[in-house]
């Protein structure tokens, strides 16, 4: 079974990105990697290429400007079209932890076109 926690939006402040103070927020230490998908359109898409093994879950953040819903889930998410498949919203600025083994096993898609996705690997 896996822990899926999603977390109300975020208020960031000066030059770092969310998922830098969120990290340093919650004392991370050891292994993690970062990334972003900054073009997340209405076709599913893997959230990134990069192959990280992870120990605890990845983190993703939709970007506070999205003007859209990412929707996250397997390779067949569909933005809410079929029930089985439809994938866990998130609005602008909401973020999202669960347990995977790789982020290079998520996909994400877009109610928009252009939405943005930030992702933190443990």
């Amino acid at each position: 079974m896996s822990l899926i926690v999603k977390l109300p939006s975020l208020i960031f402040s000066g030059q770092e990105s969310p998922l830098s103070v969120i990290s340093k927020s919650v004392g991370i230490t050891g292994t993690f990697d970062t990334g972003a998908n900054l073009d997340v359109d209405t076709s599913a898409e893997v959230l990134t290429s990069t192959d990280f093994d992870t120990t605890q879950g990845v983190m993703i953040t939709a970007d506070s400007d999205n003007s859209g819903v990412v929707y996250i889930g397997n390779s067949d998410v569909d933005a809410g079209a079929t029930d089985a498949t439809s994938g866990i919203p998130l609005s602008a600025g909401e973020s999202l932890f669960f347990s995977a083994n790789n982020p290079s096993s998520i996909y994400v898609i877009g109610s928009a076109v252009n939405q943005k996705v930030y992702w933190l690997a443990v």
